[in-house]
């Protein structure tokens, strides 16, 4: 295994930040990240990122054991902070200022090879050592923000300049870090969640922060695309799967409206969707964990063919048979399809 070099070739087109979040622990969220990250670096194309952001439980490396120990997140934004302490008031803007705290770090130098095989790199959470616990309850993300409020879409930037995905392990809950991460960061956000009411009111305020935060702020009104991806659901009984799903209470109706009201839109359907997307319960998972999973593997390669290529969820994948009444809306090229399916500025 060996470190990132500091001159990163620079790709033809900017990659994509993606943040797995999960408003609740234990859906599976790092392993989805994980077999998504190694199965995109599989493919003949640009380098695969995956950055661990759950400094409060770090788990992301143990798919990666032969990646070496380093610092991570937790190191590299303790030397931002010190940087930004350090150049406060001596840059025009913001982003000039972000752009000097950035080559200050060397950001590069946090990285490290997680596979021997494929084009696939992380960031760890840290060195998680004896310290990690209370430097990372110390460390001020929103102080952080407040001072250099580029600093975080302008590190995003840099990142993907070099990687075709990046892929994002976020804190559950509502800290400052997982707001980061959900709002700041990402132009995919994937929502991980079981069916059940805690995670879904969760992920619904998520939905509507997230895309408000992004329309109400000139300096942020860039592309943010949602992903709900089902997680751990329990197929044995059909009359109850139906329920969680349809019911009206169920989180397709849910995520129904949440998308449409965040993208202005007066109606959308993701039956398609839900009907290939979900990863099942799996009780031979509950010893572990492993990487590759095979008993998700056809989850995980459905929800790729929305993911990998920009599709919005209620969108067909391009193979499937436009419905009766498309209206040639699926003759339209990509960008257009997705022109207008982004959060809809808020009104001056």
């Amino acid at each position: 295994m060996e470190h990132l070099r500091l001159h990163l070739p620079v790709l033809p087109a900017a990659g994509e930040v993606t943040t797995f979040y999960s408003y609740k622990g234990g859906v599976g969220r790092t392993m989805a990240l994980a077999n998504l990250g190694h199965m995109l670096a599989a493919r003949p194309a640009a380098p695969v990122l995956l950055v661990d952001w759950d400094l409060e439980a770090p788990g992301l490396h143990y798919y990666f054991p032969g990646a070496p120990e380093a610092p991570g997140v937790l190191d590299l934004f303790e030397a931002c902070r010190d940087q930004l302490q350090e150049r406060a008031g001596r840059y025009a803007s913001d982003s000039a200022l972000a752009e000097a705290v950035l080559d200050a770090v060397r950001w590069e130098q946090y990285l490290v090879r997680a596979s021997d095989d494929r084009p696939l790199w992380l960031l760890r959470a840290g060195r998680c050592d004896g310290s990690h616990a209370e430097r990372a309850a110390m460390l001020d993300w929103q102080g952080i923000f407040d001072t250099c409020p580029a600093l975080f879409r302008t590190f995003a930037a840099r990142l993907v300049r070099h990687f075709g995905h990046v892929l994002v392990d976020a804190r559950s809950g509502r800290a400052d870090s997982a707001a980061i991460c959900t709002t700041l960061l990402p132009t995919r956000l994937v929502l991980v969640f079981a069916p059940n009411r805690q995670n879904l009111d969760g992920l619904q305020d998520l939905v509507s922060r997230a895309t408000g935060y992004r329309s109400c702020h000139e300096d942020e009104q860039r592309q943010l695309l949602v992903y709900p991806l089902p997680s751990r659901i329990d197929t044995a009984d059909a009359a109850l799967s139906a329920l969680w799903r349809r019911g009206d209470d169920g989180y397709q109706p849910l995520f129904e409206r949440a998308l449409a009201h965040a993208y202005g839109l007066t109606w959308l359907s993701l039956e398609d969707y839900f009907n290939a997307v979900q990863l099942p319960y799996c009780p031979s998972l509950a010893s572990g964990e492993p990487l590759p999973a095979p008993a998700l593997q056809s989850g995980y390669d459905t929800f790729l063919q929305w993911l990998r290529d920009g599709l919005c969820p209620w969108q067909s994948l391009p193979s499937a048979a436009p419905p009766a009444n498309h209206n040639n809306h699926h003759a339209l090229p990509l960008e257009q399809q997705r022109a207008g399916y982004w959060p809809v500025p808020a009104a001056m």
